[in-house]
């Protein structure tokens, strides 16, 4: 084989290899029972190592429909795997990582984003540059919880002392439109896991604190629709 070939193969293996991070993580089991093992991401995919061959997993990136980053210490990847005493409902694998392991970064949180291509659930809100912010009240089934939505270039995040609330969604990957009844009224549709399928838009419904401003609204939706 031509040595020029087989150096370049040797290039591309060590630069996967070098490339791989391994998460020392408990798999908690659907539904009771847990294990531990590892984590790997590379290049090709995310495969989970544990001594016992039935808990052994590996997927490709194309294989995992989202990962849901539930905390910096939990997360959950949506797989196409059939579950059949759930009728057929696609299965979970939750994971959280072990005390002695460092939190997810948000340099590999990114990495896995980038990889999968797909939108994705981040229950972390984080400010970056920040064009516009409104107090809100999300509303739930029943009730609803308090906080802030922060608009960016890049990105809308909703921070609230209501964890399993709190959201970042990536504007060109997370959201698909917005919309407003009225000035103290706002929707926001996302593609996020529902009961329903992960084609279809899950709708986020704000109560606004303060009139919502239109220029802005108006500009958003535009820049949405022309994917900006």
């Amino acid at each position: 084989m031509n040595k020029w070939i087989v150096s370049l193969a040797l290039v591309f293996w060590v630069n996967g290899w070098l490339a791989a991070e391994t998460l020392k993580v408990r798999h908690d089991h659907n539904p009771w029972g847990k294990c531990e093992g590892e984590l790997v991401l590379s290049q090709e995919g995310v495969e989970y190592r544990q001594d016992e061959d039935k808990h052994h997993r590996k997927w490709r990136w194309v294989d995992i429909q989202s990962i849901d980053r539930k905390s910096s210490s939990r997360f959950s990847i949506l797989t196409y795997e059939d579950q059949r005493w759930l009728f057929g409902a696609d299965r979970h694998f939750n994971f959280t990582l072990l005390p002695d392991q460092e939190p997810l970064s948000e340099e590999t949180f990114q990495f896995i984003s980038a990889h999968l291509g797909k939108p994705v659930t981040d229950r972390i809100a984080k400010r970056a540059q920040t064009d516009y912010q409104v107090a809100a009240k999300h509303l739930h089934t029943f009730g609803g919880c308090e906080g802030t939505l922060y608009f960016g270039p890049e990105w809308i995040s909703y921070e609230t002392d209501h964890a399993q609330d709190a959201r970042t969604w990536k504007r060109d990957r997370d959201v698909d439109s917005v919309w407003s009844l009225n000035r103290y009224q706002l929707e926001i549709h996302v593609f996020e896991e529902n009961k329903r399928s992960f084609d279809k838009t899950r709708r986020f419904r704000f109560q606004l604190k303060e009139p919502l401003n239109e220029d802005y609204y108006d500009e958003l939706r535009r820049q949405l629709l022309h994917g900006r």
